[in-house]
């Protein structure tokens, strides 16, 4: 399987490219700025690309089967950087006939029926107030998906950590886990895009079942 990973030099999308290479995957990974991945495949093709920028996308989602978003907030990144870079990714993928996309956000962003523990609750609360824009990206980057004709999933996280990976599931409405490993979200991008699973919908990283 070819899969385009966007946002690949990022923490998590590092740890995406290296278990999707690990599993036998062609990986195109798209680079913004400064290239920290310090991996050589003979199935991984780097490329530059600002997921703002549509020939960026267009070169790096052409002929694949896939595409695995990790775009996040960091330093220096617009208040609306999901929202606006899914927009210009779902446009392109419609027009390259791609039709599987993987995203990650927080579970700020809420769907019925989910079940919130009281940390999520009281930590999404505290983000709600010190950065509000940040939840709303995340909300409003889902919301083009739900209007796009893409089979998308896209992962919700609690709280992100470098830790060694640990048992989970990936339930559709939680309750999620307080911690979660990037090794263990991309290890969940790669089960939903392999068993395309949890489609058109937003799975939790959950304590594994009992």
């Amino acid at each position: 399987m070819k899969v385009a990973v966007i946002a690949a030099n990022g923490r998590t999308g590092r740890e995406f490219v290296m278990q999707a290479l690990a599993s036998g995957y062609s990986v195109k990974a798209g680079i913004y700025h400064k290239n920290s991945l310090a991996i050589k495949h003979e199935n991984l093709e780097l490329l530059k690309c600002d997921a703002t920028n549509k020939q960026d996308l267009e070169a790096l989602i052409d002929d694949q089967d896939a595409v695995a978003c990790f775009i996040g907030h960091v330093r220096g990144s617009s208040a609306n950087v999901q929202t606006d870079s899914i927009k210009l990714v779902s446009q392109v993928m419609k027009d390259k006939k791609v039709s599987r996309l993987i995203s990650l956000t927080g579970t700020g962003v809420r769907f019925p029926n989910d079940k919130i523990t009281l940390i999520d609750r009281i930590l999404n609360l505290a983000i709600s107030i010190i950065d509000p824009a940040r939840v709303k990206d995340g909300i409003n980057h889902v919301e083009v998906l739900k209007n796009s004709s893409l089979d998308w999933t896209v992962i919700r996280v609690l709280k992100l950590q470098g830790s060694k990976s640990k048992p989970y599931s990936l339930r559709e409405h939680g309750p999620t886990k307080m911690f979660v490993s990037r090794h263990d979200v991309a290890k969940a991008a790669l089960e939903v895009i392999e068993n395309s699973s949890f489609i058109k919908k937003a799975p939790i990283i959950c304590k594994p079942k009992d």
